[in-house]
């Protein structure tokens, strides 16, 4: 038994040593300083508990935007970002359920997350995120060409995994996607 303690003992000195002389202590001027956890400041990401981005916490405004000057006014428009893609599509009762929370892009974490609740914060969070493989926002606030959002390639299936997932919602019909670039095409008004 005394053997086993004095093992364990010696095992546990060589640790503290190793962890010691490997990194702990080095000389000031030899460690690498990356500043402390807290400079990188509270991150916000738009999502359920954070649904319309306000320039707080981290979450860039969407008055950020092209080039500092926010959303572009496109005119009016014929289709509504509510009542003819929101409400029908995106929601969990929609076709496409996008803003499910037990599955798609609700408050389960997967990226973008987006409002079920709210069109207004589900339309700026979609605004803010960026698609990883063609660094396109996912709806493009800044122009009125359908092509320079990443929504129309994503629910295309032209690029990234494509959305909706069919065990959670019906692919995008040809009606809808038309719906969707006509709504892009008006500069993607929060209407």
């Amino acid at each position: 038994m005394r053997r086993g303690k004095l093992f364990i003992a010696k095992a546990l000195a060589f640790v503290a040593f190793a962890t010691c002389a490997s990194l702990a202590c080095l000389p000031e001027q030899e460690r690498t300083n990356y500043g402390p956890a807290e400079s990188l400041g509270p991150r916000q990401f738009p999502g359920p508990k954070n649904p319309a981005p306000a320039g707080d916490g981290g979450t860039p405004p969407l008055q950020s935007l092209c080039g500092g000057k926010g959303p572009i006014d496109g005119g009016p428009c014929d289709t509504s970002w509510k009542k003819d893609i929101f409400e029908p599509m995106f929601k969990t009762a929609g076709t496409m359920k996008c803003s499910s929370g037990t599955a798609c892009h609700g408050d389960n974490g997967t990226s973008p997350i987006m409002s079920d609740t709210d069109p207004e914060a589900a339309r700026a969070q979609l605004a803010l995120f960026i698609m990883p493989g063609n660094k396109k926002p996912y709806i493009d606030v800044c122009g009125k060409d359908p092509d320079g959002s990443g929504m129309v390639c994503n629910l295309g299936g032209a690029c990234g995994s494509q959305m909706p997932k069919t065990s959670t919602g019906q692919l995008a019909t040809a009606a809808q996607m038309e719906t969707i670039r006509k709504w892009l095409a008006c500069g993607a008004p929060n209407n």
